[in-house]
């Protein structure tokens, strides 16, 4: 009887942890296939803000299938932000994850003034809002990843270098905002190119190349230079991935650097590919989810 009784309770403990296990995911599935909705929890989208200082942020949170918590990723555009990369969003969510895409302070109707040394602080807000509203939203706040664009995968590694909750960074085609006021300051035209481009971002309040360059060469570089970010990101997953063909932000200028730097310190779980793509990955998107949805499930939740 006792023996039973044994075998019962190992029996169970051993359903119990089976239960909590994530589980597998088809990834075949993810890229081709949509889910069987759960009658009680369906996947969903809810419209949201948040507030940084006084301005409100605009938002949406694609909310995964099922009860969850789900572990939860955090979308970053990059500039001004017409490739939102929701395609990704929607395959994250597929995968079992809950996904948040804002837009920065002055950008797309956000309030407040655009200024990109400042985006680290949104991204913070929004994890904070995440953190905040976990019951609300089914998140699971020991699961919380960012994934940014261009920009936005600076400010990817700038807010997950900051942030010890976070357990996956990952960055698309990141910029190096030190490098770029590097160039400023030495009048390379590759570096001046976004100055003029600046110029007619019309869609970000009270921004322009002056406002660009100003704000980029009056911080200092620690607070810039993706390759000095790499003691906030030890312990965490970081991925990182650049199209081959990128023009707009060449990976011998940006992402090779940055690369390079991480693999000197063990501490960082780096994984980085090149992959065949311009700067927005416009003919390899099916080879960018796959390798970002592989990522995202065997590290992330």
């Amino acid at each position: 009887m006792r023996g039973a009784l044994c075998l019962l309770l190992v029996l169970c403990a051993v359903t119990s942890l089976a239960a909590d296990a994530p589980q597998p995911v088809d990834l075949n599935a993810v890229l081709s296939q949509d889910p069987e909705p759960d009658k009680m929890f369906p996947p969903s989208i809810e419209e949201l803000s948040f507030e940084v200082d006084g301005s409100r942020l605009s938002g949406i949170l694609y909310l995964a299938n099922g009860l969850g918590p789900h572990p939860t990723v955090v979308l970053l555009h990059g500039l001004p932000g017409n490739e939102k990369n929701l395609d990704l969003a929607q395959a994250m969510r597929r995968a079992g994850f809950n996904v948040m895409f804002f837009h920065f302070r002055g950008a797309w109707g956000s309030e407040g003034d655009y200024c990109i040394s400042q985006q680290a602080e949104d991204v913070a807000a929004a994890i904070g809002f995440l953190r905040e509203n976990a019951v609300r939203y089914r998140v699971d706040v020991n699961h919380l990843s960012l994934l940014g664009h261009s920009l936005g995968g600076y400010s990817s590694l700038a807010a997950g270098s900051r942030d010890p909750g976070l357990a996956c960074i990952g960055a698309m085609a990141p910029a190096n905002l030190g490098l770029m006021a590097e160039g400023f300051r030495a009048g390379e035209p590759s570096a001046l190119a976004f100055l003029d481009y600046a110029d007619d971002l019309f869609m970000l309040r009270n921004f322009d190349g002056a406002h660009m360059r100003e704000d980029l060469v009056s911080v200092p570089a620690l607070r810039l230079d993706t390759r000095l970010f790499g003691p906030g990101l030890r312990g965490k997953s970081v991925f990182m991935i650049t199209g081959t063909e990128d023009t707009v932000l060449p990976p011998p200028s940006m992402f090779d650097p940055t690369v390079k730097a991480y693999l000197r310190d063990p501490a960082i779980r780096l994984q980085y590919h090149k992959i065949p793509g311009d700067h927005s990955f416009s003919y390899s998107r099916i080879e960018l989810t796959r390798r970002i949805i592989d990522w995202l499930v065997h590290d992330c939740r």
